[in-house]
């Protein structure tokens, strides 16, 4: 049963199943920091902790076959131990010496992060989650195995974020990922105020990052990028708070920015800085220990993915030692822009109303113009410098990636004199850009509050906005229970069948490459063809269909965004004659 069309729970017994896995983790992260790393034993660094090794876990029993043995044990089992922990977890959020009397400031960034919460845990919308973050999760559970990188290009692209999020896939929920990433922002926030005295200075951090528009991306789906960012961000204070940093320190740190590059390969380059400046400041103090830790730690978290993808990746390189995306789809992923600006305007301004969300804002502007600047904060700017240099040559120029900085930026305010600065004032100069981002988090958090509390709700909810749902549930209807398809539909999570993706075709691949994709095609049989188009006519694989099989109504495209409900679309089925590969492919 596929939970994306036909879920188990409402949205509210979701939650309950996610909150109780989240508890677990902490739970495990708790009982390993305890035992390894006492000094870093708070909730917040529990939480990281516990996802990073268990998702590597997962990681590894999948790459050996054992998927669905581990999972499926390891998902209850963490599931009794979060309800076992909630009554601790409980007392520790618990306001301490709430009162009425507090600032409106503060009331702000509770009605704020609430609203984020109902963002939440509202059912999936984004492209992306309709795309791998849930289609390989959901693959894995049916099938026990990952699916060919080599045919479904995205698939490739995968992180211990999916392993993880296959968790709460197997017991019911499909809101984890989403909710797992703002537990953390809210955990992020409670280590800040430990570690941040003054009160005015904390409620200046914390309106500084929730300012930023595209927070309401990363907040609404399980793309895990705000996880690993609050990873790289605790590693940049702890190397800049720590004077000497001795062989725990060391290991604590590495663990952090190797798992950060874990759920997403793009955190290898700022996730590389950090680490070789930590290496190189505890290097001549434990020369040889330091040396072997990282040794130890690059072979439990490199090695697995190394042997797996020298036996999957049809032409293997250096970057495949970290991730098994193909070249071709890595150059087109560089030029990905979400609006027409040039960089970085392209991060700042949207071409449109409909991509207010895509941009970082201007907040961090108010940073250049303290007066005082200590050395902390200048070797913090020195970094970003030098990391978003790297990025603008080898990673995607996008502002969902660019968030890193802006909690790099936070950090460093903690190194601002508090005594000489007015971050009251600061934060009334962010107040008419938090309003924007307050009014788009308003509308969202209504339009998602009725989907969590009946299934009729949801999938009214799905079918204004989520890409492909109302499509796709027609093609479930229409198709033969046995028939195996390929496509063009992004959302390929919501599909019952079998399925091959058109990735390939549209990445400009050798003739090579497209002979081992069109015999993959053939291997498994593929016999219907399903696109959204209203012909086939000058598709590479027209020659290999036989009849029509059936033709959809038109649908309205689906997107959170309301002012990006501009077009529509027809779905066509043809059955589709696979013994006539390679011949009939025009490549």
């Amino acid at each position: 049963m596929n939970i994306l069309i036909e879920p188990l729970y409402i949205g509210i017994i979701q939650t309950f199943i996610s909150f109780s896995l989240i508890s677990g983790i902490i739970f495990i992260g708790n009982l390993i920091n305890s035992f390894f790393f006492k000094k870093y034993n708070f909730i917040f660094f529990d939480l990281l902790i516990g996802l990073i090794i268990v998702s590597q876990l997962i990681k590894i029993f999948t790459y050996l076959g054992l998927f669905n043995k581990f999972s499926y044990f390891l998902s209850y089992f963490i599931v009794l131990f979060g309800i076992y922990n909630f009554k601790k977890l409980i007392k520790f959020l618990k306001p301490k010496n709430f009162s009425i009397n507090i600032s409106k400031i503060d009331w702000i960034i509770i009605v704020l992060i609430s609203l984020f919460f109902l963002i939440s845990i509202a059912p999936p919308s984004m492209a992306d989650a309709l795309n791998y973050h849930y289609g390989v999760p959901l693959y894995l559970i049916q099938y026990n195995e990952l699916p060919n990188i080599n045919t479904w290009f995205h698939s490739a692209m995968i992180g211990n974020g999916e392993m993880i999020n296959s968790l709460a896939i197997i017991i019911g929920s499909d809101n984890f990922g989403s909710l797992i990433q703002f537990s953390s922002l809210i955990l992020f926030f409670k280590f800040l105020k430990k570690e941040v005295i003054k009160k005015e200075k904390i409620s200046f951090i914390i309106i500084f990052i929730i300012s930023s528009p595209t927070i309401l991306q990363l907040i609404s789906g399980p793309k895990f990028l705000l996880l690993p960012q609050l990873m790289t961000a605790s590693a940049l204070y702890l190397f800049i708070k720590l004077k000497n940093i001795k062989v725990i320190d060391f290991i604590f740190i590495g663990i952090l920015l190797i798992g950060a590059t874990q759920f997403k390969l793009s955190f290898i380059i700022s996730g590389s800085i950090l680490g070789i400046l930590t290496f190189y400041k505890a290097f001549f103090h434990n020369k040889i220990i330091i040396l072997l830790w990282s040794a130890v730690m690059s072979v439990f978290f490199f090695l697995p993915t190394l042997i797996w993808n020298l036996s999957h990746v049809l032409n293997f390189n250096l970057i495949n030692i970290f991730a098994s995306i193909p070249n071709e789809m890595i150059e087109s992923l560089k030029l990905y822009r979400e609006n027409k600006f040039f960089y970085p305007l392209n991060l700042l301004i949207p071409d449109s109303i409909g991509k207010i969300s895509a941009v970082i804002g201007f907040q961090f502007l108010i940073l250049f113009f303290i007066p005082k600047k200590t050395r902390e904060f200048k070797y913090i700017i020195l970094i970003i410098v030098l990391t978003t240099s790297l990025h603008y040559f080898l990673g995607m120029n996008v502002s969902r990636i660019y968030f890193e900085f802006i909690l790099w930026l936070a950090i460093s305010i903690i190194f601002i004199d508090s005594k000489k600065e007015k971050f009251n004032f600061y934060t009334k100069l962010i107040l008419p850009q938090l309003l924007l981002v307050f009014c788009f988090s308003l509308y969202f958090a209504i339009v998602s509050f009725p989907s969590v509390f009946s299934i009729k709700s949801r999938d009214n909810f799905m079918i204004k906005n989520s890409l492909n749902y109302e499509a796709i549930k027609w093609v479930n209807k229409t198709i033969p229970e046995n028939a195996k398809i390929f496509t063009n539909l992004r959302s390929v999570a919501f599909l019952k069948n079998k399925f091959i993706t058109n990735e390939p075709l549209v990445y400009g691949l050798s003739k090579e490459k497209l002979r081992y994709y069109f015999d993959s095609i053939k291997k498994n049989k593929i016999n219907y063809f399903v696109i959204a188009s209203n012909s086939s006519d000058g598709h590479q694989l027209e020659n290999c269909l036989d009849d029509k099989y059936a033709e959809s109504k038109k649908f309205t495209r689906s997107t959170r965004n309301p002012f990006n409900r501009n077009s529509t679309y027809i779905v066509s089925i043809y059955k589709f004659n696979y013994k006539k590969l390679p011949n009939c492919a025009k490549y």
